[in-house]
């Protein structure tokens, strides 16, 4: 699923009234068959990620997600941005993304996720005018504790 709908026609009116925007918080269970196939997916042979014997024989005793994995949370829920109208997906660029884990992502692990736009600001770029949007992923664990807090700037073409 894609953290966007794509919308045609009208611009997107977007401006810093977008801060605060937030989505539903979503539940998101982590299952070791989706560590595997992201591992492979990625190229990263680890056996912390597939290994349950050499996992269990390291101070995180037991498998843990590859750090990129939490990138998997926010692609699993409708984005903060999905119901403004006249967004267009043709129009965005993926510009940054950064991550502050509070603690591994287990198999077995349930999470609850929010998205929310925590800053909107325009630039000017050699095809016009550029619209950065940061978007903060928070997961955080039954207990309400945190798990990974994520951070990515898109890049909305405006003209």
């Amino acid at each position: 699923m894609s953290l966007f709908k794509e919308r045609k026609g009208a611009k997107m009116p977007v401006d810093r009234s977008l801060i605060g925007k937030k989505t539903n918080v979503h539940v998101v269970d982590v299952e070791k068959g989706h560590i595997r196939r992201f591992a492979e997916a990625v190229g990263d042979p680890s056996p912390l990620y597939v290994d349950e014997a050499f996992a269990e024989s390291t101070p995180f005793r037991g498998l843990i997600a590859p750090p990129t994995f939490a990138t998997t949370l926010a692609r699993v829920i409708p984005g903060p941005l999905a119901d403004v109208p006249g967004f267009d997906l043709h129009r965005v660029l993926h510009g940054e993304q950064e991550y502050v884990f509070h603690r591994p992502m287990r198999p077995g692990d349930r999470y609850w996720v929010q998205q929310e736009v925590i800053d909107v600001y325009d630039r000017a770029g050699r095809s016009g005018r550029m619209t950065f949007i940061v978007i903060e992923t928070r997961a955080k664990d039954i207990n309400d504790l945190p798990v990974v807090t994520g951070r990515e700037t898109i890049i909305y073409r405006q003209d």
